[in-house]
């Protein structure tokens, strides 16, 4: 059986519906602020995505597999390529993790070893900008 990739994310805003080769697989929340009763600060949140050997909606695929983060403030973009069985050393049955910074995400064997970095570009999400600025300008 297919393993899955667990997505990480590292940041301090929630995810809102990350997307996995255009398909919506669902929310992450923030990383934890600590306090009483919480994770300790900066634990980040995480979230199983299934994963398969062909695309399929909703799965991490072997290949290029294009991935919108977007947080409130801003979207950030990458294509995460998950490893050929037949050229790196990682089964379709083995457990990714994913961990998902602002400006990297880190594709980790769930045994320690670090298989690929990828490059998060970021934009700043136009409808929180607009919303700031349309607030601004209100009427007090």
């Amino acid at each position: 059986m297919p393993g899955t990739v667990t997505v990480f994310n590292c940041y301090n805003e929630p995810i809102t519906s990350l997307s996995v080769s255009g398909n919506g697989v669902g929310d992450i929340p923030p990383a934890s602020p600590g306090g009483d009763g919480k994770p300790l600060k900066y634990t980040p949140s995480g979230k199983a995505i299934p994963r398969s050997k062909h695309a399929e909606q909703g799965k991490f695929a072997i290949g290029d597999n294009a991935v919108q983060i977007p947080w409130n403030s801003f979207t950030g973009t990458t294509t995460i390529t998950i490893p050929n069985p037949t050229t790196a050393p990682v089964s379709l049955d083995d457990n990714l993790i994913l961990y998902v910074t602002t400006n990297k995400a880190i594709l980790v064997l769930e045994r320690g070893f670090v298989l690929q970095t990828f490059d998060v570009k970021t934009a700043v999400n136009l409808e929180a900008e607009e919303a700031e600025e349309a607030q601004e300008q209100a009427p007090a």
